[in-house]
């Protein structure tokens, strides 16, 4: 039987089917020593074999598959009508005792007694495993306190299967299954966050890493007027011992996400920085070329250009890899599942 509960650091691509692309990638960074330098928040997933498990221990089983038959794709209130009746057979139901237990335990292994927050994010797992959506169908949830607030958040990850956005994408898709991630909260809130991809990701020029980042969390959906600073960074230099920051743009930073209590993204507000913070880079030099040897060291382990999304922690001040997407996923599967 397979575990309804998987460890990140026991966790490589081939389980992907299991645990969802996002999770995966995350677990073989644990798992490899060839990528040993990168840190990643601990944590644990909620498999597939789970979310099946609760399906069947509520009754469900092919009760959404016969919800979504019967959407008409032509109406957007239909799509919308059914992916909210799907969403609260998954809301109304129980997880199971002997799931509920296993989620707890691993839950109380992370914490070990310190009274970290967690985030708790959505990994759904496609007709290919491997596959990563640009688009963010799923919820995700941030700062999250307690068993009470974990086990609802995994609930709504569940039910969030059937989101508006993902039966708009994907209404034929039939005997959907979801993964959970659990992870130790790195709070960005006062420090910064942002993405690095390992070509130019307009013109895709090889030789260059971008890294690109916010005060504060970084929440696509939030104010689309904020400018990241960004800076370029030349590969051929990064082993030479010489300056490979070749560029660095200030961004206006005119605002940061915090947050204001506890909990899920109702918990997120938007405020606006200071004057010094506008006018002062996120990140130092190092930090700029920390992320960026991460970058290498991924794209040479897969043989392929990474995308990343990364945070720096308020208190410990360290950078941390929150998630990692190399974009040919033929290649991956191809040569190492």
């Amino acid at each position: 039987m397979k575990d309804y509960i998987l460890k990140l650091k026991k966790i490589t691509i081939a389980d992907a089917d299991e645990v969802g692309a996002k999770n995966a990638f995350l677990g073989e960074i644990f798992t490899q020593k060839v990528l040993g330098s990168i840190r990643v928040p601990d944590g644990f997933v909620i498999t597939a074999t789970a979310y099946r498990h609760f399906i069947a221990y509520n009754k469900l089983d092919g009760v959404h598959n016969q919800l979504i038959s019967g959407i008409d794709k032509s109406d957007p209130a239909s799509v919308s009508k059914i992916a909210k009746q799907a969403r609260d057979l998954i809301l109304g139901a129980r997880i199971p005792g002997d799931l509920y237990d296993r989620i707890l335990i691993a839950y109380h292994e992370l914490l070990n007694g310190t009274d970290s927050t967690l985030a708790v994010r959505s990994s759904s797992i496609d007709h290919n495993p491997l596959s990563i959506n640009e688009k963010d169908k799923h919820d995700t949830f941030l700062n999250v306190s307690g068993e009470k607030e974990l086990i609802s958040s995994v609930k709504k990850c569940f039910a969030s299967l059937y989101s508006d956005q993902a039966l708009i994408e994907d209404p034929d898709w039939q005997d959907r299954v979801i993964s959970v991630g659990v992870q130790k909260m790195i709070r960005a809130d006062e420090a910064c966050s942002g993405y690095a991809y390992t070509c130019d990701p307009q013109s895709g020029f090889v030789d260059v890493i971008h890294v690109s980042g916010i005060w504060g969390i970084g929440l696509r959906d939030y104010d689309q007027s904020q400018v990241h600073d960004e800076f370029i960074v030349y590969k051929p230099n990064l082993h030479l011992g010489v300056n490979s920051i070749i560029q660095k743009k200030l961004g206006n930073k005119h605002h940061m996400v915090i947050y204001k209590d506890s909990g899920d993204h109702k918990s997120l507000i938007q405020v606006e920085t200071s004057a010094e913070m506008r006018g002062k880079y996120i990140l130092t030099d190092e930090e700029i070329l920390t992320i960026a040897n991460w970058g290498i060291v991924l794209e040479n382990y897969y043989n392929c250009p990474v995308s990343i999304e990364w945070a720096k922690d308020n208190s410990s001040q360290d950078l941390f890899l929150l998630q990692a997407k190399p974009e040919n996923l033929k290649k991956i599967k191809k040569n190492r599942v």
